[in-house]
């Protein structure tokens, strides 16, 4: 159905590319789709030359595969033009030799003009899974997240010539360092001056003019202002059966089930952090480096432990897990989705402020804070690093186990291959470390 007229000047927007790219893989043309979305046929056209992408050839060994560019390739019956086998005739056809473009006296050149002819790319083409060309494809995640980094590259640095900066560098500079505020600067010399004066302070602190910050009284007492990034909140649809009395009573209905609780550890703020997990049954803690509170990281922390222990095994320690409502765990689905699509585990989410009703795994933190103190930076830690430390956290003897370690006390229940397999280990009490010194 045919869109409204697009607004002159108004830019495409992500559903527009998506329009774009399934009317590629329908073969429409580009007046079909710019009468979906509303636009000309042109801005079809340039959008798709534009944010097309060049993908290489490769072979199955990861190297590049050479194609035939000459125009007769089809046709052609040529053999032995290079004349390597002397007395022997070569049997493998000259087409389908990687130096017969460089070899042959009769090579035409002819590459695969869907580089310069619509549609531009190969979304649509039928020959493409078999063809030895590079391709050309569009994609609209790809196409909108490079269309927003040209509008965000367009609107820094500075609007002004390189004469302009001068003249108001040799306005504004020597006034300020007399002590005038920059409001008095801007009343006497607004029309002399071609910025506002916010961007005026914005120059300044960029350090483009002669003047800085320093020459400014109030500027320096300033701290610097924070940006807040809106972080996803778990919707209270999708916790619809995962809430804390949900939780209860899937306790009740199945009891001595196996529950693991989630949480992350942050080291600095804005830095690298741990996603931990804890079995309140024996106190075994896992953790695991993870560079941001997003849920890719720790639901990448999932697969790979679907990965390493296999899916039965997985299902068997995770049949149940539950944790708080930070944005890293916002949508449940990814976490209980397998890698094969079936359901590997069900999540559910503790009440809002409510810590304490995840409080074995809380109260376990302070075993990792005797070796990462608050404060500490996580961007230093390795993998290894933040392993070796949880061997230790699980080597350590507790009074509520009756003076054995969750180690051993897992031992009795999990499958010791299994726990190897994602670098668990014993060891001997007296080498057992839980201060800085132990990662030094």
């Amino acid at each position: 159905m045919p869109a409204e007229e697009r607004e002159k000047g108004k830019h495409l927007t992500r559903e527009d590319r998506y329009e774009i790219q399934k009317g590629l893989r329908e073969h429409r043309s580009f007046r079909e789709i710019s009468e979906i979305i509303g636009c000309s046929p042109d801005t079809v056209s340039k959008e798709i030359r534009k944010h097309r992408y060049h993908k290489v050839r490769e072979n199955v060994r990861g190297l590049y595969v050479k194609p035939n560019c000459c125009k007769h390739r089809d046709s052609c019956r040529r053999r032995d033009v290079c004349g390597k086998k002397k007395g022997h005739k070569c049997r493998i056809p000259c087409r389908e030799c990687l130096r017969c473009n460089e070899l042959c006296p009769d090579f035409v050149d002819a590459p695969c003009p869907i580089e310069r002819k619509a549609p531009y790319v190969c979304n649509n083409c039928p020959k493409s899974s078999r063809c030895l060309f590079d391709k050309y494809l569009y994609n609209a995640d790809c196409a909108q997240r490079e269309y927003e980094e040209t509008l965000s590259d367009a609107r820094r640095g500075i609007d002004l010539t390189r004469d302009e900066l001068a003249s108001l560098d040799e306005l504004v500079s020597p006034l300020i360092r007399k002590g005038q505020p920059v409001a008095h600067v801007m009343a006497n010399h607004g029309d002399e001056i071609p910025c506002s004066e916010r961007t005026l302070y914005r120059y300044v602190d960029a350090g483009v003019l002669t003047v800085k910050n320093l020459d400014m009284r109030r500027t320096v007492r300033y701290r610097k202002r924070r940006h807040y990034v809106k972080q996803p909140r778990v919707s209270y649809r999708k916790k619809a059966g995962r809430h804390y009395s949900d939780y209860l009573k899937y306790l009740e209905e199945n009891p001595g089930v196996r529950v693991v609780q989630m949480d992350t550890v942050e080291g600095v703020k804005g830095g690298k952090l741990l996603h931990t997990l804890l079995w309140p049954e024996n106190g075994l803690m896992l953790a695991f480096l993870i560079d941001g509170k997003e849920m890719r990281c720790t639901v990448g922390t999932f697969d790979w432990l679907e990965g390493r222990l296999g899916a039965e095994t997985f299902r068997e320690w995770f049949p149940a897990v539950l944790t708080d409502n930070g944005c890293e765990f916002a949508d449940p689905e990814p976490f209980e989705r397998g890698l094969n699509g079936s359901q590997r585990t069900k999540v559910f989410y503790c009440d809002p402020r409510h810590s304490e009703q995840k409080g074995e795994l809380e109260k376990n933190h302070e075993y990792l804070r005797y070796v990462l103190p608050k404060g500490t930076s996580f961007d230093e830690l390795t993998p290894e690093r933040v392993l070796m430390t949880v061997n230790h956290v699980n080597n350590t003897a507790r009074p509520k186990l009756h003076g054995m370690t969750p180690m051993k006390k897992a031992l009795q229940t999990f499958d010791k291959n299994a726990m190897e397999r994602i670098g668990l280990k014993v060891i001997p009490p007296d080498d057992v470390c839980l201060k800085p010194s132990l990662l030094k």
